[in-house]
């Protein structure tokens, strides 16, 4: 019977729903709409056409549409797509989420509404909807306009934000206060969980599609995907946190896999099935007895929603530096809420914390800001216009000053920006892995191993230990910052010496705190004891060469992971164009000439003086080629000097040697390698003298599998030095010596007609 009923009220709610859309569709308007509007004929509230039967599992199904929802939001974010709007999307965010909950609020107040419903009529007003913009965008051919990557971008932030609403908002009501540490504590605990879900699933989960992917049929990886998202989903409710939370890591993770476009392909039809029932479970709680009672409240919040999110979304597009115009259009789209706004009065309804009327005024505010939507983004063109005609010419000329016209002729310091960006984002990451991993440890792991271990003493030095280990990785890899930029900004100016040197030993600091703890929970020494031990133990892990070999690993796979969609493309483009295209143009190549008569210093000692990051890949000495010379051949005066690196290694090879006296820049241009090689001919360069790239694959038997590049001898062997590998997708352009080989890759060496000798005697060009 309950089966019957089931389906029963499935083909109501379907085929309701598939003519009403159908209707929306063709008026053009959004089909979210005719889903709400669809709840609504088919809801008790409505006496002329049938009534669904069983609201309960109506309800339980939209439980799971929230869920889908909240998926194929995360399957369509991309760390990637925020960056290019970056720090813009933020500033729009925050000035229209923290001026919308306030306004909102406060108009509750206003209303004479009680305290909880103020401050979730707030949280629900704040955030626009991104399926009925987006909807909208893609009807007008707007999507790739500038305005349109911007907001989409903050979109994407304000979803994010709405996930720690979630949080916020039952952790106020439970409490009954708005403040308190137990409410820093739960946000803290969301944002350790949130990346290191995020770190781990990115680093593993596309690692194992990429070793199962050729076993997926499309039914397969439908299970597979579905099934992880509900993993999440029970994770996430049984650390506290919202389903919600645990649909959208999974999207996330899954999102930088290869797989991403066939699993929202695959899962599309699922999503929207459910999507459908949530949405028309929203109508079907639309009361007219209740809306005609409503019917002020719902003309001020429509109101406020469009003129306040039109006002502070231009405002914060205008304080984020971008144009009058793009602010005009953008603010001008974002007048509407939407799907996020019904999940949060669902969370309210289920806490019990909101009033009955709030959930049919927000959706009814919904329908009116959304159908006046595509009004105002087509209208946010001619506002523009009308404007520009109509300010006054002072107020013109301040805006264009502020904003993204002149902000191109404004000096920045890019290398001071690209490092601390990098010192930040491995500095964040590794703590938070380290006090997640300290976290588990204590929290668990220890006492677990208490339980089955005689000693307590010992059971506790063995998880230390076991924490440690997994921490030390980190460690070393928070502290390898020293980059080309690094170089370049050491050189620029002594005043760059004591800042970087700073944020050297902070990481250090930071790193020995951790090991601190760790020990602390075993033996009861005064902290500062354990930490300046600590701090001497770290030294030696930040200098280890094998270390350094296994966090450049990791960071590889994860780096190769998180944009594996943007490296798949190119990788396509590359065998259209030139297989190994992406070696040839990056990479750099400077000459310069020894001019000191008593400079008579070794390569060594004039590459590890001089902190150098790129290869001396040729001398030249009256005439004579000499190439790749060893670490202990003497430079003279009138040697030239060729060099290769990346275009920041070389930059910052240039100003290294450009106060030098002993040596000078000839005036030959840089090139790329592509054209430093066919140019060789035209120097009238002797063909046994000629330096040439080769690939060579690394085979399952290969000796060199697991070694670094320091460690392998290639060079001695050979006579040819490593400049590029090719793992999988990801190019590694100038490997670092401690750089693993790894099974699979293609290492490129550059050698003349020696290394290319001894390379097939020694069986490593067959085909």
């Amino acid at each position: 019977m309950h089966l019957e009923t089931l389906i029963v009220d499935l083909t109501l709610i379907l085929s309701v729903a598939g003519i009403v859309t159908v209707i929306f569709r063709k008026i053009k308007q959004p089909v979210v709409l005719g889903y709400i509007i669809s709840g609504f004929l088919i809801s008790p509230n409505f006496v002329y056409l049938p009534t669904v039967i069983s609201s309960e599992d109506i309800v339980t199904w939209a439980d799971i549409g929230v869920i889908f929802l909240m998926f194929g939001l995360g399957l369509e974010f991309s760390f990637i797509k925020l960056a290019k709007v970056g720090g813009s999307a933020f500033t729009v965010v925050a000035t229209v989420m923290s001026a919308m909950i306030l306004l909102g609020t406060g108009v509750g107040y206003f209303l004479g509404w009680d305290k909880f419903d103020c401050i979730f009529l707030g949280g629900m007003v704040s955030i626009s909807s991104t399926m009925i913009i987006l909807k909208t965008y893609e009807e007008y051919k707007l999507k790739e306009e500038k305005f349109a990557q911007l907001i989409l971008g903050a979109l994407i932030i304000e979803d994010i934000a709405g996930i720690f609403m979630l949080i916020v908002l039952p952790a106020i009501s439970v409490g009954q206060s708005v403040s308190g540490w137990e409410l820093v504590g739960n946000l803290g605990l969301m944002v350790v969980y949130l990346a290191v879900w995020l770190i781990a699933g990115i680093y593993l989960v596309p690692s194992i599609f990429k070793k199962i992917g050729k076993l997926f049929t499309d039914e397969i990886l439908v299970i597979i995907s579905i099934a992880f998202c509900l993993v999440m989903v029970m994770i996430a409710n049984l650390i506290g946190f919202s389903s919600a939370l645990g649909a959208f890591l999974a999207g996330s993770i899954l999102a930088s896999t290869g797989f991403v476009e066939r699993i929202e392909h695959l899962v599309g039809p699922v999503k929207d099935l459910f999507g459908a029932v949530f949405f028309v479970s929203v109508g079907m709680l639309i009361d007219p007895v209740l809306l005609v009672e409503y019917i002020v409240p719902i003309i001020v919040i429509s109101l406020t929603v469009i003129i306040g999110q039109l006002i502070f979304s231009t405002a914060g597009i205008i304080l984020s530096g971008q144009s009058l115009q793009t602010a005009i259009r953008g603010g001008f789209s974002m007048v509407q809420i939407g799907e996020f706004s019904f999940i949060i009065a669902t969370m309210g309804m289920s806490l019990g914390v909101i009033s009955d009327f709030l959930y049919p005024i927000i959706v009814c505010v919904s329908v009116i800001t959304s159908f006046a939507t595509p009004v105002m983004v087509k209208s946010g063109e001619k506002v523009y216009s009308l404007l520009e005609k109509k300010l006054p010419e002072r107020v013109k000329i301040s805006i264009r000053k502020n904003t993204s016209e002149s902000q191109s002729s404004r000096v920045k310091d890019h290398d001071w920006n690209m490092y601390i960006k990098n010192v930040a984002v491995r500095t964040g990451v590794c703590s938070l892995i380290m006090f997640a991993v300290y976290w588990v440890g204590t929290r668990f792991l220890m006492p677990a191993l208490r339980g089955v271990m005689a000693s307590d003493m010992a059971a506790g030095i063995l998880s230390a230990l076991i924490m440690i280990v997994i921490m030390l990785p980190f460690a070393n890899f928070m502290h390898t910052t020293k980059n080309a930029h690094f170089v370049k900004l050491w050189v620029k100016h002594r005043s760059n010496h004591l800042p970087l040197i700073t944020l050297k030993i902070i990481r250090i600091l930071i790193a020995a705190c951790f090991m601190a703890l760790v020990i602390r929970e075993v033996f009861r020494i005064p902290f500062l004891i354990l930490f300046a031990a600590a701090l001497v133990a770290i030294v030696p892990v930040t200098r280890s060469s094998w270390l350094n070999g296994v966090t450049m690993d990791m960071e590889r796979r994860f780096t190769s992971n998180f944009a594996q969609n943007i490296l798949d493309r190119k990788k396509r483009e590359r065998k259209l164009n030139d297989s190994h295209r992406w070696l040839d143009e990056s990479l750099y190549v400077i000459e310069f000439e020894v001019t000191d008569a008593d400079y008579n210093e070794t390569i060594y000692d004039f590459t590890s003086r001089k902190t150098f990051v790129v290869t001396i890949i040729r001398i030249i000495r009256d005439g004579q080629y000499i190439n790749l010379p060893p670490a202990d051949f003497v430079v003279k005066s009138g040697d030239i000097m060729q060099m290769m690196g990346t275009w920041n290694e070389v930059d910052a090879c240039t100003i290294l040697l450009e106060d030098d006296d002993c040596i000078q820049y000839t005036d030959t241009d840089d090139m790329i390698l592509k054209d430093y090689i066919y140019s060789q001919v035209f120097h009238n360069v002797p063909e046994r003298d000629q330096l040439m790239c080769v690939p060579i694959e690394i085979k399952s038997r290969s000796p060199y599998i697991r070694k670094s590049i320091k460690n392998s001898d290639i060079r001695m062997r050979y006579k040819g030095t490593i400049i590029g590998i090719e793992r999988g997708n990801l190019p590694i352009v100038s490997p670092d010596i401690d750089t693993i080989i790894r099974k699979g890759d293609i290492l490129w060496l550059m050698g003349d007609y020696r290394m290319v000798d001894r390379l097939i005697k020694g069986g490593l060009m067959d085909e």
